[in-house]
């Protein structure tokens, strides 16, 4: 078996991390689970699922204060209706590609595919650091 993709681990782990933590966020703010997840895209069955610890429990993002402020802003964003549903869905996806840039989730890949090695692999800061610098 092969490498899992930098792709694939950031739509299996990554994004769903990112998404527990903005549902924790919202709700932490005061949305219903129901509203936050109509505001994110998801169902609230999902949503519960991912306040349960069930989904999108495998990487602590908020563990980044960079990666967590920056899930802060787009909650603060969704809360004051100043994004789009479009709008949240390239938030999720920035984060989560700033996350693979910064080598931050290497180690989580790691345990998941063991021919992974953090320190020799140069795979997300070279593919994701210039999209950064837009």
């Amino acid at each position: 078996m092969g490498m899992l993709s930098v792709f694939e681990f950031g739509y299996r782990y990554v994004i769903p991390s990112i998404k527990r933590r903005l549902i924790e966020k919202l709700v932490e703010m005061g949305l219903t689970r129901r509203e936050a997840a109509r505001r994110i895209g998801l169902s609230s069955s999902a949503a519960s699922r991912y306040l349960l610890g069930e989904r999108g429990a495998y990487i602590n993002v908020a563990a980044h204060n960079d990666v967590d402020r920056a899930i802060s802003e787009l909650a603060a964003s969704i809360i004051d209706n100043s994004i789009d549903f479009n709008g949240v869905q390239i938030q999720i996806h920035r984060i989560a590609i700033y996350a693979l840039s910064r080598k931050y989730v290497c180690e989580d890949h790691a345990r998941i595919d063991l021919k992974v090695d953090p320190k020799l692999c140069p795979i997300c800061p070279t593919l994701f650091s210039s999209l950064m610098k837009q």
